[in-house]
């Protein structure tokens, strides 16, 4: 996955932890509290860096600070133990569920 001597994923995770907690961060912001860091780092590893052989650390922390989070969501639906009851009362409680679902 990495091109760089990391060492393992869970080696990989922990490196670009601050980077993952900074994204949470900017989700809890936009009333997305149920999203955590391992969330984020599933999403990309099982979508965008599935096939992927040949990245930096510079790729994999830009992706998880430019990961849209309609691209989140959707692969949190996609899994049959994620249930979008608390996205959806998250948005009935400010108002925008019209505007995101």
């Amino acid at each position: 996955m990495v091109n760089e001597n990391i060492g393992t994923l869970k080696d990989l995770y922990n490196r670009v932890l601050p980077a993952l907690k900074s994204k949470v961060k900017e989700l809890k912001k936009n009333h997305l509290t149920f999203i955590g860091e391992k969330d984020v780092w599933n999403c990309l590893k099982n979508t965008k860096w599935k096939d992927e052989n040949d990245l930096t650390l510079y790729d994999i922390v830009n992706d998880i600070l430019f990961i849209e989070e309609q691209k989140i969501i959707e692969y949190l639906n996609s899994k049959e133990e994620f249930v979008i009851e608390p996205y959806k009362q998250e948005l009935k409680n400010t108002g925008e569920e019209d505007t995101i679902l």
